[in-house]
Formats: structure tokens, C-alpha cells, sequence
């Protein structure tokens, strides 16, 4: 998987000037909406700020995931778009000029239309190379403020790194978010990559991993739902050892101990090897292996 990452940072130190009004808006830069939900969010945020200066400025710049089609067109960013990101860089104290960062810019479709929006230069020349082989990638994106232009040039919407290959692209960012607890985030991305592809076992092993870990070690009403998600998981990509090897943890915490010692087989038979020394510790003592062996037989 090939994912283009700006090595200039945007450092952020402000705080938001508005009162947020929904827990998807925030400073992390992987939060999965769709286009129109964060062009809708602004607005009316546009509304309730009642500039009359021709520009709109997000103190917050709130970081967002969105999966787009490339409109196949680029062109040199207008002299003066990049004035006013020069200017909301300064008012939100970031220390690079807009200038120095962005120089053209990408047509982009998404549910909300097409729209045009400034690449990072570092990127610029994969994105060209990247969207000769596939329409559809995966955006993240800060907002930093809207103009009273026409509705393509509206937002001052940056995209700071991309993956062409949008649904590894979202896998990697579903485990991102659930390693820091952002739960929401996390599912909701889990949703879409079930959307995109229902038959994928994987990603109904990672649902149930999410609900394992929340069960964890006696919830059984949300154990018994990993258990769930990870049969659906196992019927439909039955090579996935990893998912096994996952399964046979929820099977341990049920007390199902000949069926977690079944699970961890199926998942060393298929070659997985990220199975940790302990976890072999604890269902030896509670089930040596070599008794099971004789139970199976």
C-alpha cells in the first residue's frame, strides 16, 4: 500500500473558536465523514461567525478522512487563495507560509460535487503519477476557513497526504484510531470498509476484536457479540489466521477452553506466528494441550 505523507508538519496551537456540535469534529487528522457532512458542518459555521469579509477563518483546523474520485484536472493555485491561506497560517499560528507549502491544486468529486483543493508540493507529483492508476483515494484534509467564491473554490480545505489505495488505507487508520481509543472513529471506518466489501472476513474480525476488548475479561453479553462477529468473520475469509488466533482469545474468556484451543490450531495451521508466549501459558493452565488432544481425539 502507498500512502503520501508531507514530511512539513503543521503545528497547531490554537483552539477552536466555535462551539463544536458533533464529537466527529476534531484536531485528529483521520476522522472518517463524508464530504458533504464537513462542507455542511462549516456552513454553518459561516453562519453563526456572520463575517462580512470575504473569508472565513477555522481557528480549529479540523482534520478529516474522505474517500474522493480525482476530477483528473490540476492547476497552479490563484495568487489570491494562497494570500488568504498566507493569512489564516499566520492568525492560527503556524509557522510555514501557505506559500511554501502548496503551489497547485486538484479537482476532486465527491457527494457534495467537485471541488478544488491545494496539495501539498511533496505530493503534488505522486498524486499526478497515482491517479493515472486509480480514480478513487483516500484524503486527509484540514480545514482552515472558506471564501464567498463560487462553490468549487469555496473552502480553503488542504489536503496534506493521500493514499491511492483507499481501502488498505482505511484499514490502517480503523486500527490507528481503536489503538488510541477513539472508538467512534474507529467503527464508523469499520462500517464503511464493510460497505465497500462485504465479503472481506477481516473486517468483521477486527469488529469483533473491538468488542473483545470491551468485553474483556467477563462482560459475556459483549463477548458472546465478538463471537458473533468472528464466526461471520471465519465463514467468510476462513484463511484469515490472525482472526483465529483472535478468536481463540474471546473462547478462552467464555470458559470454552477445547474450542479456543480448536481456534489457536486453525490459526498456527495456517501459519500465524504473532501469537504471544503468554496467552500459550494461560490456556495450558487451563487446559493443558496435550489433555485437549486426547479430548479431541
Amino acid at each position: 500500500m502507498k500512502i503520501y505523507i508531507s514530511l512539513l508538519l503543521l503545528l497547531i496551537v490554537s483552539n477552536l473558536s466555535f462551539s463544536q456540535e458533533s464529537i466527529f469534529h476534531n484536531k485528529r487528522s483521520n476522522t472518517l465523514l463524508d464530504f458533504k457532512v464537513i462542507t455542511d458542518y462549516y456552513e454553518r459555521v459561516n453562519n453563526q461567525d456572520g463575517s462580512d469579509s470575504g473569508v472565513n477563518i477555522y481557528a480549529s483546523t479540523n482534520g478529516y478522512l474522505v474517500l474522493i474520485e480525482s476530477g483528473e484536472k490540476t492547476r497552479k493555485i490563484a495568487d489570491e487563495k494562497l494570500s488568504w491561506l498566507n493569512m489564516i497560517f499566520k492568525s492560527v499560528n503556524i509557522t510555514q507560509k501557505a506559500s511554501d507549502l502548496f503551489e497547485h491544486e486538484v479537482l476532486i468529486n465527491t457527494d457534495d460535487g467537485k471541488y478544488w483543493l491545494p496539495i501539498q508540493k511533496q505530493l503534488y507529483g505522486f498524486w499526478e503519477k497515482e491517479m493515472k492508476l486509480n480514480k478513487q483515494a483516500l484524503i486527509f484534509i484540514r480545514a482552515f476557513g472558506s471564501t464567498d467564491d463560487e462553490k468549487e473554490n469555496r473552502f480553503l480545505f488542504t489536503i496534506n497526504s493521500f493514499s491511492g489505495n483507499f481501502y488498505d488505507g482505511l484499514w490502517e487508520e480503523a486500527i490507528k484510531s481503536y489503538d488510541v481509543k477513539d472508538d467512534v472513529n474507529a467503527n464508523n471506518i469499520v462500517k464503511k470498509l464493510i460497505e465497500l466489501d462485504p465479503k472481506d472476513g477481516r473486517n468483521y474480525a477486527m469488529y469483533g476484536y473491538h468488542y473483545y476488548d470491551k468485553g474483556y475479561p467477563d462482560n459475556r453479553p459483549l463477548l458472546q457479540k465478538a463471537d458473533s462477529l468472528f464466526s461471520i468473520a471465519e465463514k467468510l475469509s476462513p484463511d484469515y489466521s490472525y482472526g483465529h488466533y483472535q478468536r481463540s482469545l474471546v473462547k478462552f474468556q467464555l470458559g470454552e477452553y477445547i474450542k479456543a484451543w480448536e481456534a489457536l490450531d486453525k490459526a498456527r495451521n495456517l501459519g500465524e506466528t504473532n501469537i504471544e508466549g503468554y496467552i500459550l501459558e494461560r490456556f495450558e493452565a487451563k487446559l493443558p494441550y496435550a489433555e485437549y488432544l486426547k479430548v479431541k481425539k
